[in-house]
């Protein structure tokens, strides 16, 4: 048995919480910080309406900051809490809480954005989308179909339910991968 063997810690006394919570609250803050600004500029995703330029922007900003918050919270994790080792269950448990936490706290902005700052954001968005479909040449039938559809995904409790779970799937499937990448077995 080396000296670094007697010095690694049992995974299982170890807990994902704080370097999950810590990358999580990161993710969690840029992605309201840029929601934010998309609203202040006037170039909010959401909208069908946004200009192309900040959709590829904040799309880039969203994919990226979640992948590197995953990434270093499982790096983390496993050089300095684990001592150099991880498994890959380890990692995906990491990047799962990890995007738990973004998720939450995507839900919670949803939630203040949709009731307290742009209240008016979804008959917006549903305005928007109904002219679309009108410039796209739909028949009143199909657009009050499509109506019916949207209205169901359209409310504040759909919002925030789909940012707490695209932050899980999405923070499992980093994990997945970065787990993957950075597994480390202890030599037996």
């Amino acid at each position: 048995m080396t000296m670094i063997d007697q010095m690694t810690p049992d995974p299982s006394t170890v807990s994902l919480r704080p370097v999950s919570m810590r990358y999580g609250l990161i993710w969690g803050a840029v992605s309201v910080a840029t929601s934010l600004i998309g609203f202040l500029i006037g170039a909010d995703v959401g909208m069908p309406t946004a200009p192309m330029w900040s959709k590829m922007l904040f799309g880039a900003i969203g994919f990226a900051v979640p992948i590197w918050a995953v990434t270093m919270a499982i790096k983390q994790h496993r050089d300095q809490e684990l001592g150099g080792y991880l498994s890959l269950g380890r990692g995906m448990g990491v990047g799962t809480m990890t995007g738990l936490i973004a998720g939450v706290i995507g839900a919670v902005w949803m939630l203040l954005f949709l009731y307290v700052i742009n209240p008016d954001f979804i008959s917006t968005m549903q305005d928007a989308m109904t002219q679309q479909w009108e410039a796209q040449g739909m028949s009143e039938e199909q657009i009050e179909m499509a109506s019916g559809f949207a209205q169901f995904t359209m409310n504040p409790a759909f919002f925030a339910v789909t940012q707490v779970l695209g932050g899980v799937v999405f923070g499992f499937l980093v994990g997945l991968v970065a787990g993957a990448i950075m597994r480390r077995d202890p030599q037996a």
